[in-house]
């Protein structure tokens, strides 16, 4: 998306899946109390992204159809809520 830094990553799905995307949405929303949503952005493949905002920090939640997979680019470690542990 840009070259910006994140300290966690987290694949949720090796194919693109709105179900699984907005699971990822609602586990941020229901757990992180005080986070402030974006708007959703919609790409013109129908890619969904939603951004998130946390304690002056950034969570990205992706359902990319041109990768082809589900996946979480944030600042702020999400292990605990969502059930992965971060790929670095």
């Amino acid at each position: 998306m840009n070259n910006q830094k994140y300290q966690y990553s987290y694949n949720i799905n090796e194919s693109a899946n709105e179900e699984d995307f907005f699971v990822c949405c609602k586990l941020i929303e229901k757990n992180l109390p005080g986070v402030k949503k974006e708007k959703l952005l919609i790409d013109v493949d129908g890619s969904l992204i939603q951004i998130y905002h946390y304690a002056n920090k950034k969570i990205v939640i992706f359902d990319d159809y041109y990768v082809d997979a589900v996946y979480i680019n944030s600042n702020v470690k999400l292990d605990a809520i969502i059930g992965r542990k971060s790929i670095y």
